[in-house]
């Protein structure tokens, strides 16, 4: 496992050059990218320039968002699988193994079977035009109640419909990103986390419940910094990951909300020691920042 710093989910902006810069400072071994950025500037030039900054930084890229409309109309699907492509071209030339995408918790048009069939239909399809690329695909889940407010038919919201997807997907390139707190809230137990592959899991964010909250009632803005709210043990969670041998990019994930009126440099500082003290803790010993 790595020190991974995925800046829009502890609610921080910047410039590529940016991010980079305050990774390295802060020791972080992992970056999460728009890579809809660099893909627009390798179409004027080429992939290995449009690659070449970050190509140039100690840092491994650990994922990015799927920049393909694949949950709704086909004409847009279509249109955006056939620059896939050029997606894998500036995927290899970052040796980006790796990305993700949110399955929504509810649908307007499907009810849960027939949406279940569409998305093992459409998510196969992106793991067979990812595939030639070698990139993974993490699919993401959304637990929170205030989630399914749009009053449309629900879907996947917790963590066992979201194995039994993937599973029914049953391609080797497509995981779950686990999110200890979504996994929390949608019923996972550390038992259940025993029963994966560590392969299966593409990356790892981790956030933590304040004390005393109602599931039921939870909300996204109770995400804190793990060890904060003393619910989730992120140490433990950590070590049973280490057991089933993952060894991808493990992320602090609280309510992005939550750094407003910080300076970005505090942001990052909090979070790079949340998981120096984390990766450090675990029963097994992994990498961790300056080790």
């Amino acid at each position: 496992m790595y020190k991974n710093l995925n800046p829009s989910a502890i609610g921080i902006f910047g410039r590529q050059s940016e991010l980079v810069e305050i990774a390295l400072t802060h020791r972080f071994k992992g970056l999460e990218i728009d890579i809809t950025e660099v893909t627009k500037r390798a179409q004027t030039t080429s992939a290995a320039q449009a690659c070449r900054y970050l190509c140039s930084a100690p840092l491994t890229i650990a994922g990015f968002e799927l920049p393909i409309r694949w949950a709704g109309d086909e004409k847009d699907f279509q249109a955006d699988l056939a620059q896939v492509p050029l997606l894998l071209e500036v995927a290899g030339a970052l040796n980006a193994d790796r990305c993700v995408t949110t399955i929504k918790p509810t649908c307007d048009q499907r009810p849960f079977h027939e949406n279940f069939k569409f998305h093992v239909e459409r998510i196969s399809q992106l793991a067979d035009a990812l595939s030639p690329g070698n990139v993974k695909l993490g699919l993401n889940f959304l637990a929170a109640p205030s989630d399914r407010a749009d009053g449309g038919f629900e879907f996947i919201h917790q963590a066992d419909p979201a194995l039994l997807l993937i599973n029914s997907v049953g391609k080797d390139n497509v995981g779950l990103i686990f999110d200890a707190w979504a996994w929390t809230v949608g019923g996972g137990e550390i038992d259940k986390l025993r029963t994966l592959r560590g392969e299966q899991i593409v990356s790892v964010r981790l956030a933590d419940i304040p004390a005393g909250v109602d599931l039921a009632g939870i909300t996204n803005e109770q995400r804190v910094y793990p060890g904060e709210g003393g619910t989730i043990d992120s140490a433990a969670l950590l070590t049973v990951l280490d057991e089933i041998g993952f060894d991808g990019p493990v992320a602090t994930a609280p309510w992005p909300g939550s750094s407003k009126g910080q300076k970005r440099e505090e942001t990052v500082k909090k979070a790079s020691a949340a998981l120096d003290a984390l990766l450090t803790a675990v029963a097994k010993p992994v990498e961790a920042a300056g080790q």
